[in-house]
């Protein structure tokens, strides 16, 4: 397995579990679901974005737009 889908897979447990053991908001991690981070990656790909801006306050697991342009090869 490609070690940046190892760490999504981690975070992505991470997320649902924190998120199903609490109901305080500002606890929650409230990421985005697997589907919406590989649309954003799609879309960074399909414009190959030279510039993106992704701001998080959660456990890193949107981070979709970075790992979008790393693997981009144009």
């Amino acid at each position: 397995m490609d070690p940046l889908d190892a760490l999504l897979d981690e975070l992505e447990r991470f997320g649902k579990a924190n998120d199903g053991s609490t109901t305080e908001r500002p606890r929650r991690m409230l990421n985005i679901t697997r589907d919406t981070g590989e649309l954003l990656a799609v879309r960074v790909r399909a414009t190959a974005a030279r510039r993106v801006l992704e701001i998080g306050t959660s456990n890193g697991y949107s981070t979709w737009f970075p790992w979008a342009m790393v693997s981009f090869s144009p």
